[in-house]
């Protein structure tokens, strides 16, 4: 790479060599690329130094009057530059604050601390008129901090100093933080997603919850392999906290240990006289032959008259809104295990007869499971049968009776990867069914 420059440097010049910069990124080598990371991260840095300046210089110009003599700094950057509102007033105050606070702005300009800290440093630094008075006094410090800690670090230390700074308690950081409370569910295409905030009475309530239901699964899984990956402390006592899971402990501790029980209690309100539950919507031929191939002319029909939901399967909820699409392969899953009621429709949907309700796996049979399975068979796996499911080997839809020769216990993430793998199962002349994981590797012998 050369690149020669000429006169005062420009922006062009910059964007020039940040070009050639990116073109050469495939030939290095890994040491190469984390030494060039370090630098580049610095340049990040007094870019964005250089980028406030430029809105100081905007800011305090007066050029926004042109165009507006009503207008503001912040709706001159809006308009001519497409920034939205929290952005045009994080930039105008990261502008005054470099002006107020010179140490700031040269460690900023200098590389050594990121845009991102800064606004961790002005966020929580000029949140009220005590903080403000007292940061001048102590910006040195967090400046100095910055650029040695992370920002969650940073946080937290400007977090406890905002606390000692601060004369009383604020009233309002607490009904701040209550009336922000949330929880939101988004319904996607492929599962639900659970997004929310709590204010730190009910967050430690749920904290409290996860961690218990996690202790509950050490405590059940003794010999579990996750027990190597949590700290020292903890595995002398045999916990299981949210500090040393994974996101999928989690989750499903969440769900067999807190969700689960609370359905199969039936304590939720009844809906129009039914507990709480979950439902499936599957035509039957879904289940019987889930491989079949799609009909043309059988889907340009039921585009055209409307019936095209009547041919795929759906979970959704009894007590309230909630439906998603699910695939055969899931629906066969769900089925393994449930109430079972069949409801002949119509072409166009419309009821004609419905049948009486069962139960595929009676309760005298799931104990026997239990018994003889003692929790999921898949090969390794340790969870036990309080977290399991039945799975017929032969799906009861397909004609697979509800005996123990033709059951197996497995977890719900096992029973996914059964259905969705297609995993084959054997049952041994021992009786105890056989989970064929060298299926994966027969194209290679």
């Amino acid at each position: 790479m050369s690149i020669e420059l000429w006169g005062q440097p420009t922006v062009d010049d910059a964007m020039a060599v940040l070009g050639a910069l990116q073109d050469e990124v495939e030939t290095l080598s890994g040491v190469d690329a984390s030494d060039r990371l370090s630098r580049v991260t610095a340049l990040a840095a007094q870019l964005d130094a250089y980028r406030v300046s430029l809105v100081d210089t905007i800011r305090t110009s007066e050029v926004w009057r042109e165009t507006d003599p009503n207008g503001t700094p912040a709706s001159y950057l809006r308009n001519e530059h497409l920034m939205d509102q929290r952005q045009a007033k994080s930039d105008l105050r990261t502008a005054t604050a470099f002006t107020r606070f010179p140490e700031l702005a040269q460690a900023c300009r200098a590389g050594r601390v990121s845009r991102a800290k800064v606004d961790v440093i002005l966020a929580v630094g000029l949140k009220n008129q005590h903080r403000e008075d007292a940061l001048g006094d102590f910006i040195a410090i967090f400046v100095d901090l910055a650029a040695r800690v992370t920002i969650s670090d940073l946080k937290r230390t400007l977090e406890l100093w905002a606390d000692q700074i601060d004369p009383l308690p604020s009233p309002g950081d607490g009904k701040d933080a209550h009336a922000r409370r949330e929880l939101r569910i988004h319904q996607l295409g492929d599962g639900v997603k659970l997004d929310g905030f709590f204010g730190p009475d009910q967050g430690m309530r749920i904290m409290v919850a996860i961690n218990g239901a996690l202790d509950l699964h050490r405590r059940e899984n003794p010999d579990a392999k996750g027990a190597a990956q949590a700290d020292n402390a903890n595995a002398e006592h045999g916990n299981y906290r949210i500090t040393n899971s994974t996101g999928s402990q989690r989750a499903d501790a969440f769900i067999d240990a807190i969700i689960n029980p609370i359905l199969q209690a039936g304590s939720l309100p009844t809906s129009g006289g039914a507990p709480a539950n979950i439902c499936v919507t599957v035509p039957l031929e879904r289940l019987q032959s889930p491989d079949s191939p799609v009909d043309v002319d059988e889907l340009k029909d039921r585009l055209a008259n409307g019936t095209l939901r009547h041919h795929s399967a759906a979970v959704g909820t009894t007590n309230g809104p909630g439906n998603l699409l699910i695939n055969a392969a899931k629906a066969q899953q769900l089925s393994c295990d449930a109430t079972i009621q069949r409801i002949i429709l119509d072409p166009v949907g419309k009821p004609l007869d419905i049948g009486r309700r069962t139960r595929v796996i009676p309760e005298q049979i799931r104990t026997a499971l239990v018994i003889r399975d003692g929790g999921c068979r898949f090969p390794f796996c340790d969870k036990p049968a309080g977290w399991t499911e039945g799975h017929h080997i032969q799906h009861w839809s397909q004609g697979g009776p509800t005996s123990l020769d033709n059951l197996i216990l497995l977890c719900s993430r096992h029973h996914h990867q059964v259905h969705s793998e297609r995993i084959p199962i054997t049952m041994g002349r021992n009786g105890i069914p056989r989970v064929a994981l060298e299926h994966r590797y027969s194209d290679r012998l």
